[in-house]
């Protein structure tokens, strides 16, 4: 009976360990579970708060940036509005803000005549020299085909069933031709240009001249020849070009400033870009957003958290 009695002490005593030891483990579980919860709580409050406070920075660009529209009939890097600026904000950090202006390339939305199966003949030559640059010219016309309204193949393409036949929403959707058109394509890889490099969704239908890549300019009727496309980007380092009677005036620009170019090239941007960075002294209570809205509209388009 005895050696029961301590055998029961002793079982109790193991017991009363295991217990011990279970709650402590228990304890420090729950401290760190509440220790990263309130980390996580605190990041999401800072999250919450830097995205906030980003909504009412960028509508306060959309209605500056509206102002300016009726002030002026250009859009370009070299005006003082589009320089980077900075606020800084008590408890929160600096912010660093940056308005760009867009429709600066290829229009991909608006390829088409209003019939929706046309290409617009200002744009032809443009379109052909970019496959030609891409080295990928057999997609030229099936490109055309997946994005026209009808169902009707063009001469040496053809129309498949899951073919969106309208304007692209995002240029993603290229990729739906997973057959012909792969990310390296689209978005470029080892320093090759892809086909984001040269067409734009977000564009009214001409080309800002004063923000075109050097290598979107090459692509216009007449301006890739004998160093003119070079000359523009030159000149619009300094100042801005206003209008076709400035176009004109650049060497080698003059007589080449055709119809043609009047009716792609222009000089005002509907969409523009706002880089937002938010600088603390915390490494996690930053935020970085890259934001386009469309200023006809007076409204964002496109919202991506960095």
């Amino acid at each position: 009976m005895k050696e029961l009695s301590r055998s029961r002490k002793g079982f109790v005593l193991v017991s009363v360990l295991i217990l011990g030891v279970l709650l402590i483990s228990t304890a420090t579980a729950f401290s760190w579970f509440a220790r990263t919860q309130a980390k996580t709580l605190g990041s999401e409050i800072s999250s919450l708060t830097n995205r906030t406070f980003a909504h009412v920075l960028v509508n306060s660009v959309i209605g500056a940036v509206s102002q300016v529209n009726s002030k002026t009939n250009y859009d370009s890097p070299t005006q003082k509005w589009y320089q980077p600026f900075v606020i800084a904000v008590p408890d929160m950090g600096v912010w660093v803000a940056k308005v760009t202006p867009l429709d600066d390339k290829i229009p991909l939305r608006n390829l088409f005549l209003p019939d929706g199966t046309t290409i617009r003949g200002e744009i032809t030559e443009a379109w052909h020299s970019m496959w030609d640059k891409l080295r990928r010219r057999e997609l030229e016309q099936l490109v055309l085909d997946f994005t026209d309204r009808n169902k009707k193949p063009r001469v040496g393409s053809t129309e498949r069933d899951y073919f969106i036949n309208r304007p692209p929403f995002d240029i993603s959707e290229l990729l739906i031709l997973s057959s012909d058109i792969d990310t390296d394509l689209l978005y470029g890889s080892g320093g090759e240009l892809g086909i984001s490099d040269y067409c734009t969704i977000y564009s009214d239908g001409k080309i800002n001249i004063n923000v075109a890549p050097l290598h979107v300019i090459e692509l216009l009727p007449g301006l890739d020849m004998g160093g003119t496309a070079q000359s523009i980007a030159e000149y619009r380092k300094d100042k801005p070009i206003k209008d076709l009677q400035d176009l004109q005036s650049i060497p080698g620009a003059g007589a080449r400033a055709s119809n043609q170019l009047m009716n792609i090239v222009g000089f005002k941007s509907r969409y523009f870009n706002v880089r937002l960075e938010c600088l603390t002294e915390d490494s996690e209570g930053g935020a970085s957003f890259s934001i386009v809205f469309d200023r006809t509209l007076m409204q964002v388009v496109r919202w991506e958290e960095l």
